[in-house]
């Protein structure tokens, strides 16, 4: 499957006003969820010197994004693992209230516990550390593991004959050849497409009328319907068009680009993205499309979200289609950290309920203060004090930068500024959360054991003095080794993976 751009929404903002698009109008049919709750869907990327994470595949996860395996010994949607195997990768369980949805089932197993089960496999944990999955890419390597792209191979599996759960939809899908499956972001799930142009596709009746724009979905002279794929006959001219559950499918010239879904917003509630599977997104938050913008990921009233990361030395522009990424692990071994304490005056996190569970690219985190704050693809995300009214996006690339000393203390620090808030809150940022754990690879990308964190690291800052120089780093790490050095960046939540 390609790279799968997942952005996610429902609303568009046009020059005068803010423009919701009904959600299920007119559809004769409802895609139903990528995972059930508790489930996770987790991108496994490549880590790049100086620049972004590179796409590789996508991964089943369980409520905390942790890895599921699969067993390559077990057959016909059977479990083949008790006793001592059993005892190493236990059964991902499905709880009394979970039910079997799309490609997920249920099994029960010979112990009488029910077991998750994906495309015909169950599903596991495992019992120990889990390897860390994330390869790392040489600055100038032109050649492509192949590895890397096996979720069998060590770079992956802890052991021979396990292999981590691929999110693979395109696989149990029947379709023509000439359609495939991609990420649909502003639609919020995984739609069909054009094979030859990955252009979306869209669904809508048969018996009605569209413009010119719309380009019907051609079936050659020769084509047989296939699964829920059946070709209609035209009447305008009786050529053979491919339909979906019943849903005649076009393309749009108004979409320019690969993953653009701009027909959504011609105000046709009876037309819609063609989906296989919708994709989960909390309540409180939606997509707006901004003139001149991309897609923001926003509160229902309009704010802008934002994420924060660790610096990372990136060439390219962050601005830039697909610019700005940030790897799960490294959003995950950060989690909310970066802003505690007073540090939540000027951001403030979007908070989870109590009961919220997670469920597809949605994860609740805990803070420090017992609440709990929704996180985007490992990401917490939170809105920024200066932003005032739909579009504004005043937070997107400020920064805190800090320096410290051999005991991990922050010594200096030079917090972007901003007109409204002259004098940003670190919270208890310290150098150990600012810098993260230094991480060493071999030369076969498989990570080695990481060195501990320096002890009786102290969380004052003397702001205004000269910053230390940077600690000498060694080959293959991945941060300062000394944690000299290090700093957070805000951004918009990136919509464009």
């Amino acid at each position: 499957m390609k790279h799968l751009r997942w952005w996610g929404g429902v609303v568009a903002v046009s020059l005068l006003a803010a423009v919701a698009l009904p959600a299920g109008a007119a559809l004769a049919y409802t895609a139903p969820y990528s995972t059930p709750p508790g489930i996770t869907l987790v991108d496994v990327s490549k880590i790049m010197d100086e620049a972004i994470p590179q796409f590789l595949w996508r991964r089943l996860g369980d409520a905390e994004g942790k890895p599921l395996y699969t067993y390559d010994a077990d057959q016909g949607g059977k479990s083949s693992c008790y006793g001592e195997c059993a005892r190493e990768f236990p059964p991902f369980i499905a709880d009394a209230q979970a039910r079997a949805a799309g490609e997920f089932s249920i099994l029960e197993r010979a112990d009488h516990v029910r077991q998750w089960v994906y495309q015909g496999k169950p599903l596991y944990r495992y019992s120990g550390k889990d390897p860390e999955g994330e390869p790392v890419g040489a600055r100038f390597q032109l050649a492509e593991n192949p590895a890397w792209h096996d979720p069998s191979s060590r770079t992956y599996s802890p052991k021979q004959g396990w292999r981590r759960a691929a999110f693979m939809p395109e696989k149990s899908i029947a379709m023509p050849p000439n359609v495939e499956i991609e990420g649909l972001a502003v639609a919020n799930g995984f739609g069909f497409v054009d094979a030859a142009t990955h252009w979306s596709l869209y669904a809508a009746p048969p018996t009605h009328k569209l413009s010119s724009a719309w380009r019907p979905l051609r079936a050659s002279a020769l084509a047989l319907p296939v699964a829920e794929f059946t070709i209609i006959k035209r009447p305008e001219d009786g050529t053979r068009q491919w339909a979906y559950r019943g849903e005649a499918l076009y393309t749009y010239s108004g979409d320019y680009a690969p993953g653009e879904v701009n027909g959504i917003f011609t105000g046709d509630p009876a037309i819609q993205p063609a989906l296989a599977y919708r994709n989960y997104m909390p309540a409180g938050l939606r997509i707006l499309q901004p003139p001149g913008r991309g897609p923001l990921l926003t509160t229902s009233a309009g704010l802008t979200l934002y994420t924060e990361a660790r610096y990372v030395l990136q060439y390219g522009g962050r601005e830039t289609r697909t610019g700005y990424a940030v790897s799960y692990n490294d959003a995950k071994s950060q989690g909310a950290v970066g802003c505690e304490g007073d540090c939540t005056v000027t951001w403030k996190p979007f908070l989870a309920a109590a009961d919220a569970r997670s469920w597809g690219f949605w994860e609740p985190v805990q803070r420090a203060d017992g609440s709990r704050q929704w996180a985007f693809k490992g990401s917490p995300i939170y809105t920024y004090i200066g932003d005032k009214k739909i579009g504004d996006v005043e937070g997107n690339n400020r920064h805190v930068i800090v320096y410290g000393g051999p005991q991990g203390q922050i010594v200096y620090s030079n917090p972007g500024t901003d007109p409204r808030d002259p004098a940003p809150r670190l919270g208890k940022l310290d150098m150990v959360a600012a810098a993260g754990p230094p991480r060493h690879y071999d030369d076969d990308d498989t990570p080695l054991p990481e060195p501990r964190a320096a002890a009786g690291a102290s969380t004052t800052s003397t702001a205004g003095t000269e910053p230390p120089r940077a600690a000498k780093t060694t080959s293959r790490l991945r941060r300062f080794d000394g944690r000299a050095g290090a700093g957070f960046y805000w951004h918009t939540a990136s919509l464009f993976y």
